[in-house]
């Protein structure tokens, strides 16, 4: 099949619309996860706000705490399964009165959605509690902003 200069154009027109209107493969990051990764790649100053009244936990749905909480993102590591992590660790004293070092990981998907692990050590032991897993979706659980 031959085609002329003009119905080539309208033919490499179609499909230039087609591949533009096509959805978006799985392969390809949401564009919070774009946003957040440019803006840590960029080297802003880049926070996190969390609240977990509007996050879920991992296991059964059920609405996490009430808790509000924040930090800034000092290092972060990318891989393909993981998304962007960054962790945060703070020594702290918790409701029985024990000194322990919480740790606390945050894991963005390439899907945006935030999974925040917690878990504590108290001081002196070599026993790591859980205190849960929670995901929570952009913006409203987890607002990133720079």
């Amino acid at each position: 099949m031959k085609f002329t200069g003009r119905a080539l154009m309208i033919l490499l027109s179609l499909l230039l619309a087609a591949s533009v209107s096509a959805p978006a493969s799985a392969d390809e990051p949401s564009p919070k996860y774009t946003e957040v990764l440019s803006a840590l790649q960029a080297g802003k100053n880049v926070k996190l706000i969390l609240d977990m009244s509007r996050c879920t936990t991992a296991e059964g749905g059920k609405p996490a705490s009430a808790t509000q909480a924040g930090l800034v993102i000092n290092a972060f590591r990318v891989t393909v399964q993981n998304g962007i992590s960054f962790a945060n660790a703070h020594q702290t004293v918790d409701s029985s009165g024990h000194a322990v070092t919480e740790y606390i990981r945050h894991s963005l998907s390439r899907e945006g959605k935030l999974t925040v692990r917690a878990s504590k050590l108290v001081v002196g032991t070599t026993e790591l509690v859980n205190q849960g897993e929670f995901i929570c979706e952009l913006p409203d659980g987890a607002k990133f902003i720079w």
